[in-house]
Parts: structure tokens; sequence; C-alpha cells
């Protein structure tokens, strides 16, 4: 159990054996629990202040301090803490401070109804918490799309009953008002040509009932003072300040030049910091990296210890140092031609073209003693903080530009694993020599192996837990070595994402596949395959075509063939994704997204495709049976993926203990060497299950 489930407990007591008593109790019933004795009001005030607390536990009376004094002082303070009454048998005085605002009573000699109050009361209290986070939340988003509304230049006008309760600036402009108070109680009607009366009016009835079949409308405009005009309503249900109305949106037409020179712009830029974004950078990158007469140098810029920043600060916080971070990098850059980006997270690497490592180091150690002086805000406090910095050159002998990058993040982590607060430059040793010829040797015995099929497919079954008729299999990947003998994919895939040939070894599975697929349907089996696709073809423009003539040639059914995309690489290349889903729904092909759930917002995938299939990643799969998190995170995701809908697989299924625990989650499909290590042949028994 971690540490965010365990109980923290105040406990009003004089002598500690209270404390003690409720302590020995909840462990003895398997629940972690810290707690704090205090004996008065100082006590109390000074638990509170130290650490999150869950609730408070007292007596009636105490010689210094009484129950009734405790919860007169949290509500004095503003806290939000359920108070029980611990008490060898019900009195008035419980019934009093019931009244007063206590949760509830117990008796210590009552174990089992002392375990349940404290859990339930825990669950409430995170849960008004919770409440109250998104109920901030939900203010500011409030408070955010009102700044949108009133800013724009498209007219945005509210309409409850025929009346404008609200209108921004460009609304009243366009129809001659000088301010925005005039309009408010104004009828719609007032603001249309006569003649177009009847078809607003019919319009209005039709779209309340929902019988229209657009949610545009052409009619003609009629200014204050005179003059009238064409324009688009656009309609949509809406809420403002808690009325049901409707929202009309007029579109500023003239501006569609400059929205799409804006458009252009916001697609390279992190909206949060307002740096470039990693695909910007590294296309800059790529323009230069490698290229004759071409040299600069990396910087791989991190915060150190950033975690406790966001556990210091909490999200909000957390992206308001982020930003305010960039935008002190900026100006110490050496000049317009640096480009600046937010990498990865709280990461961010900076192109200096036609800089040498000498002025690298000069840049770097003026960042770095800026970080160190400077005092960022967090919202609700500040915080100082300093980063860590790698320094990588690249020149015209630079084959792939990943490889810098790589390496400047390689020196950033020497410094930042050694206290952080400094820079280095990454140096080329011998070590790297040898791996580059390692990677030669690679790229031969691959492209022996593509050119004569020392490769072989295996099978493992993926198993319905809902009464799938298909028999599903994974389709595997193994190379095989001179003498015939299995090469794990750990040894083989790294040296062809090096090398450039994941595209080809992918193609040479899908055909294979494919081919075997045939077969087993031909000959009556409804079998169904599922297989990886790497990022390399993730990002290829020619792979759709392709396996359109594939499937095309082997005259598939439809949804018999899944292809899988990792969650890491769906999530840096969510455009290719969404291209990828679209094209395969064409071809019938489904879609899965494995790993799933490792990244720190899983559910964003889903805003840019719907996937068939979501696999929980086996890392998360085989802790469910022993930390309750990972359990209740894959139930939450679950939940998640079933309103795409999205069928869930649990991979890495081990033992008895995680599918005892996996039937209580809602999931569809398992996959594991609990059922089957993976085998030439495919003769699992599917009925068995």
């Amino acid at each position: 159990m971690n540490k965010e489930e365990a109980l923290q407990l105040i406990v009003i007591d004089d002598s500690s054996n209270d404390a003690e008593t409720v302590s020995n109790m909840l462990r003895n019933a398997g629940q972690v629990v810290h707690t704090i004795s205090v004996e008065d009001d100082e006590d109390l005030r000074e638990a509170i202040k130290s650490q999150a607390c869950d609730m408070v536990l007292s007596k009636p009376e105490v010689p210094l301090f009484s129950a009734l004094d405790a919860i007169n002082l949290l509500r004095q303070l503003g806290q939000d803490l359920p108070v029980i009454i611990l008490n060898q048998k019900s009195t008035d005085l419980d019934v009093e401070l019931l009244k007063a605002g206590a949760r509830d009573y117990v008796s210590l000699e009552q174990p089992e109804r002392l375990a349940h109050v404290l859990l339930r009361e825990q669950a409430d209290i995170r849960t008004r918490r919770r409440c109250t986070h998104i109920e901030k939340s939900l203010e500011e988003t409030n408070i955010r799309a009102q700044g949108l509304v009133d800013s724009s230049r498209d007219a945005i006008a509210y309409v409850h009953e025929g009346m404008h309760i609200y209108a921004n600036d460009s609304y009243a402009k366009i129809f001659g008002h000088t301010d925005v108070i005039e309009l408010e109680g104004t009828p719609i009607m007032d603001m249309i040509n006569a003649d177009d009366h009847a078809k607003f009016k019919e319009y209005l009835r039709s779209y309340l009932k929902g019988k229209t079949q657009t949610d545009t409308l052409e009619i003609t405009g009629l200014k204050l003072g005179g003059g009238s005009f064409a324009i688009t309503m656009e309609f949509s249900p809406a809420n403002f300040e808690g009325e049901v109305c409707i929202q009309i949106i007029i579109r500023d037409q003239s501006s569609n030049k400059e929205l799409e020179q804006k458009l252009n712009e916001l697609s390279k830029q992190d909206l949060v910091t307002g740096t470039y974004n990693r695909q910007f950078f590294m296309e800059n990158l790529a323009a230069v990296a490698g290229k004759d007469a071409m040299q600069g140098v990396v910087l791989y810029i991190a915060p150190d210890n950033f975690d406790d920043i966001r556990e210091q600060a909490g999200l909000s916080g957390r992206d308001l140092v982020i930003a305010e971070f960039a935008h002190l990098l900026k100006p110490l850059l050496p000049d317009e031609n640096s480009v600046l980006s937010r990498y990865e997270s709280h990461m961010f690497a900076a192109l200096l073209p036609d800089t040498d490592t000498k002025q690298a180091e000069e840049t770097a150690a003026t960042i770095v003693k800026a970080v160190e002086e400077h005092v960022f805000d967090t919202g609700n406090g500040t915080v100082n903080i300093s980063c860590s910095i790698g320094i990588a050159e690249y020149n015209e002998a630079i084959e792939n530009p990943q490889d810098v990058v790589t390496r400047a993040h390689k020196a950033q982590q020497k410094v930042s694993n050694s206290g952080g607060n400094n820079y280095d430059v990454y140096n080329v040793d011998a070590a790297e020599m040898e791996e580059k010829e390692l990677r030669l040797v690679w790229t031969k015995r691959l492209k022996i192996a593509l050119r004569d099929n020392y490769f072989r497919l295996l099978y493992q079954p993926i198993v319905s837990l809902t009464g799938d008729p298909n028999e599903n299999y994974q389709v595997l990947l193994r190379m095989l070595d001179e003498q015939g003998n299995d090469i794990s994919p750990a040894d083989f895939l790294p040296a062809a994402a090096d090398t450039g040939l994941e595209g080809a070894i992918d193609r040479w599975v899908l055909s294979r596949g494919v081919k075997s697929l045939s077969t087993q349907r031909k000959a009556g089996k409804p079998t169904n395959f599922f297989i990886k696709l790497s990022e390399t073809s993730l990002k290829d423009p020619t792979l759709l075509p392709w396996l359109a003539q594939l499937f095309k040639a082997a005259k598939l059914d439809s949804g018999v063939l899944t292809l899988e995309v990792n969650e890491k690489h769906a999530q840096a290349n969510l455009k290719m994704l969404k291209t990828l889903a679209e094209g395969l729904q064409q071809l019938h092909i489904r879609l899965a997204i494995t790993g799933f759930g490792e990244a720190d917002n899983p559910t964003n995938i889903f805003k840019h495709c719907n996937p068939q299939f979501i696999k929980f990643s086996g890392k998360l799969v085989s802790t469910m049976a022993s930390e309750p998190a990972s359990m209740n995170k894959v139930k939450e995701l679950t939940a998640a993926a079933k309103e795409v809908p999205a069928q869930c697989v649990a991979e890495s299924v081990e033992d008895a203990s995680t599918l005892a625990v996996i039937y209580s989650c809602g999931l569809d499909y398992i996959q594991g060497y609990f059922l089957q290590q993976p085998a030439a042949d495919m003769n699992y028994d599917f009925s068995s299950m």
C-alpha cells in the first residue's frame, strides 16, 4: 500500500495510549496508518500545519482539550476534517457532539466498527477534496472560456427566450453598437431585417425541437441606425451563468488568412511555454545535422528534482514553473537563430547553429547561474530550483539527428546524477566507436535475414473473458542465428531501430502474418491476428497504400487483423496516429494501443483516434495483485476505454493471483505465459477458459 492510501490520523490523547491502541488495531486489520498524538489546541494547529491529515479522533474530554474544542478550532481554521468520538459507551454528550459537527462515535472495544468508520470517513474526505479540486478547476476553466469569448474576433452572443443575455464586443460592433450593455435584454429580432423575421422564427422553432438539418442560418442582419448586411449565424446549445440558452456565433471571415497563419504558428509551438515544440525542433535539427559545412551544438536542459517541485506546487503550479523556466531561458540563448523547444514534459532542448563547444559552455554557465538565482512563482507561493544541462555537438558526420539529442541527454543525466546545478559536454569515447562497428555488423545481419528469411513467426493466444467466439493470437517475431537458434527481439529490434530497418521488418511480419491468417481462415478457423507496428511504420506515409494492396490480394474478411501501436510512440506522433487510424478504418483493419497506462495522460489518445483495443502494459498488469493503486488505475482506465468504446486486454498475465484480480476490473481479454508461451503452432484450446 502506497503512502497516499495510508490513513493519516490525529488522536487527541493525553497519554498516547489511545493513539497506540488505534494504530495497532488498524495495522492488525491490514491497514497502513500514521498517527499523531496531540494534547491541546497548539498541538492540533501544528499537526494540521505540518502534514496532510484525514481525520481527528478524540475522547469527549481530555484534561487540556475537549472534542468540542477540537470541532470549534477546526471550524475556525476552515479545515474540513471529520471528527470521530472515542467513547466506551453512548452518552448524551456524544449526541451533543454530533450536533456540533462530529461525524460519528465509536468504542475502542469495537475494532471492526472502528475500522469501518475510519475507512468510510477516509473515502468521504478524499472524495470531498477531489470535488473541491474539480470545482476549482471548473471555475478556472469557465474564467478562461469567458476570456476567450470576450477576446474573440468572432461575434458571439447568448440568447434566452429570444432576448440577449450576453454578447462580446465583436458582436456589438458588427451590429453598430458601441457598448455590449446596450444589447442585454434586447430582442434578437431587433438585429434581423424584417424580411427575414418569418424565416428566423421558423428556423429557431425547428432548432429548439431538434428538427433542423443544419446548425447554421444565412440571413440579413440589421445595423443600429439603419443599413443591412448578409451574415451566417451558427447555433449551439449553451449554459451561461447557470441559464440554459443558445449560443450564436457569427464568424469573422476577413480574418481567415490571419487565422491560418496563426494556426500554422501554433502548430510549431508548445502552448504552455510559448517555445517551439519537439517536432519543429527535430525538423530544424534534421535540416542542419549531417549536412556539409554545418556545425553547431544542442543543449539539453532540465530542472533538477522536478518530481519534488511537482509534488510541492501541484499541477497548475508545475505549469507556471515550466512556463517561467522557458521565459527565463529564451533571452539567454546566443541569437535569433537559436531554436528553443519544450522537448518532453519538463525537458527543454535548444539548437545553437554556428556555435562551438566553448561558446556553448559559456551559454550553459550563464543559464545555470540565472536559474539558481531566480525565484519561481507557483501561484500559491515561490520555489527556488536549479538545472542540469548537457551539451552535444553536431556536424556533417552525424547520420541520425536523434543521436545528437541522445548524447546531450546523456550528458544532462550525468550532471543530474551528480547533484545537478551544472553542465557537461558529451565526449564520444572508444566504447561508442565500438558501438558504431557493432551497428554495421547488425545492419549486415538484418539485411541478410530479410533477404534469406532468417526470421520466424510465433503465436501467443489472447483469450476472451466475455465469450468472444474468435481465436485471437498475438503474432511475435524471432530472428534465427547461423545455427537456427532464436535470437530474442530484445537483441535485434533495438539494432533494427538504430539501422533504420524497422519498417522493412514490419512489412516482412505483415506479409507473412497475413498469409498465415489467410490460410487459417480458408481452413474454417475463426482466427484473428494482432501484429505490432514500430514507430517507423507509424510515421511511414507509404504503409497504408501497401497494406491496401496486401489485404486486397489476401481477400481477408473485415476485422480479422488488428495492428498495434505502442502508447509511447502514439503519444509522440498523435497526428500520424490519427492518419493511420482513419486509413485502417477504411481497410477494415482494427487498431490497438499497447503498453497502455504508462503515460502521464493515457486517455489523451482517445481525443485523436478511437482504437478498438487497448492493451495494458505488462508493468501495470504484473503489479495489480500486489499494489491496489495499479488495480484502481486499471479500473479507471478500463471505464474510460469503454466510453470510446474499446475492448481491454491485460498483457503479461503470469500467475493465478493476477488473473483473479483481472476478473474484478472489467477487462475483456488476457494474454501471457500463464495461458501459454509463444509457440510455432496455433493449437491453444480456447474452450478451456
